[in-house]
């Protein structure tokens, strides 16, 4: 079974073009990159960088785990769809109805 990385690489994408199909995830590294590079100059001590670090990796957490659970009901929903089986639409009865 291959990897993600191996997927991505056997395809020749580039990053960069995956990345572009991931606005809000490409914005979260460029926030990593400058906290490597102290872009805003203000984490001088170790402590203060290793806590935006965590808080921006924490925060690209949530956002890639989000976005994979969209991305997985987003084709859970289209195998069902394709699914003759699967009935969606039905008009519920009113147990009034039954007791009248």
């Amino acid at each position: 079974m291959k990897t993600g990385n191996e997927v991505g690489r056997a395809s020749g994408e580039a990053l960069v073009e995956r990345l572009e199909r991931h606005p809000e995830m490409k914005a979260r590294i460029e926030r990593v990159l400058d906290v490597l590079e102290n872009t805003s100059g203000d984490l001088i001590r170790a402590d203060e960088a290793e806590r935006r670090a965590i808080d921006e990796l924490r925060a690209m957490g949530q956002e890639l785990l989000q976005g994979w659970a969209e991305g997985q009901a987003q084709k859970e929903s289209q195998r069902l769809e394709a699914d003759d089986r699967v009935v969606r639409q039905v008009k519920k009865t009113a147990l009034v109805q039954h007791v009248w």
